[in-house]
C-alpha cells in the first residue's frame, strides 16, 4: 500500500534547567490505514541561562610595598553547570590571569612593581558561557623612597560637591602633608580642609597610606569635621600645570558620602579633580 512519512509526536519537556529531557516517538501508517509507533530514545540537554554566584571576593587588607604579591581569592557557586573558568584582570597593563576548571574558592597572585592604586575584575563563567563579574577595591602598592607630597592653597568648590546642602558654592581652603618616615609602612602628616560656607571644617586624625606615581599623589586616612565624629577620607592631587585637588569625606559611621568635589567619579580617576584657584602642590623627590 506504500507507506507514509512518519510524524513525530514529541512527549512533554521535563527535569531542571540543568538536565533538560524529552522522549520522541513517531506514528507511521501506510496508505491502507495501518499504522505503527515507534518510540525513540529520550535526549537529554543542558538548557542553563543562570550566571554563577560570586560569593565573596577578598584580596589585600592594607597597602603593600612595591615588589610585593597581592592575591586574590573569590569564592563562587552554580546552580548546575561546572564552573569552566576565572579569569582576572589585573589593573595596570598586566596580562590577564585564566584559570581553567577551578574550584571554589580560586586564587590569582601578581607582583606589582610600580607604585599605584589597582582595581582588579574578576569574571566567573559556568560551563554554558553564563558569567559574573565584580571588582575587588583596591590593591594599593606604595614606595616609601618615592618622596612625600605637600599642598596649601584653594579651590573653587562646585554644586553638588557638600551633600548635606548640594547647592552651596564657594571657594574651600585646604593645607596638607603626607610622607613616610624612615623605615615606617604608615604615612604621617596633616591634613586641614575647609568648606567655610557651609560650616565644614574637616581635619585627619591618621593616614592610612600614600602612593606617590609620577606627578599624581594619593593618601588615605580617617579624620573629624568641627571636631568630632569618624570620618575617612581620600586626598588626590597633582603636581602639575595646573595643580590639581580633589577630596573625598565620607561617613565611616554610615558609609555616606559628605564632601566630594567630583562626586560623579571613580576613586581613581586622576582627571577627576578641580585645578586649584590658589596657591600650590608640589611632589618632593
Amino acid at each position: 500500500c506504500g507507506v507514509g512519512t512518519p510524524t513525530p509526536l514529541d512527549g512533554p519537556v521535563t527535569g531542571p534547567p540543568c538536565a533538560r529531557s524529552q522522549t520522541r516517538t513517531w506514528n507511521v501508517s501506510d496508505a491502507c490505514g495501518n499504522a505503527a509507533t515507534a518510540v525513540g530514545r529520550t535526549v537529554t540537554w543542558t538548557e542553563d541561562t543562570t550566571a554563577p554566584t560570586i560569593l565573596t571576593l577578598t584580596g589585600p587588607t592594607g597597602p603593600l610595598p612595591i615588589g610585593s604579591s597581592a592575591t586574590v581569592t573569590v569564592s563562587f557557586s552554580d546552580n548546575c553547570s561546572p564552573v569552566q573558568s576565572v579569569l582576572f584582570n589585573w589593573d595596570g597593563g598586566a596580562p590577564d590571569t585564566t584559570l581553567l576548571a577551578p574550584t571554589s574558592p580560586a586564587s590569582a597572585s601578581l607582583t606589582f612593581t610600580i607604585a599605584g592604586v589597582y582595581s582588579v575584575g574578576v569574571t566567573v563563567i559556568d560551563g554554558c558561557g553564563n558569567s559574573a563579574y565584580q571588582v575587588f577595591q583596591f590593591v594599593v602598592i606604595y614606595d616609601p623612597s618615592a618622596g612625600f607630597v605637600t599642598g596649601g592653597g584653594w579651590i573653587n568648590s562646585g554644586a553638588g560637591a557638600y551633600v548635606a546642602n548640594p547647592g552651596l558654592t564657594g571657594k574651600a581652603n585646604f593645607g596638607f602633608v603626607s610622607k613616610y618616615a624612615k623605615g615606617a609602612n604608615v604615612p604621617t602628616g596633616e591634613t586641614e580642609f575647609q568648606f567655610q560656607v557651609g560650616n565644614l571644617n574637616f581635619h585627619s586624625t591618621v593616614y592610612e597610606w600614600l602612593v606617590i606615581a609620577g606627578t599624581k599623589a594619593q593618601y588615605k586616612g580617617s579624620g573629624t569635621i568641627n571636631g568630632t565624629g569618624n570620618y575617612g577620607f581620600l586626598l588626590t592631587a597633582t603636581d602639575g600645570t595646573p595643580d590639581k585637588f580633589r577630596i573625598k569625606i565620607v561617613d565611616k559611621t554610615t558609609s555616606l558620602s559628605v564632601y566630594d568635589n567630583a562626586p560623579s567619579s571613580d576613586d581613581i580617576n586622576t582627571s577627576a579633580q578641580t585645578a586649584i584657584g590658589g596657591g600650590s602642590i608640589v611632589i618632593h623627590k
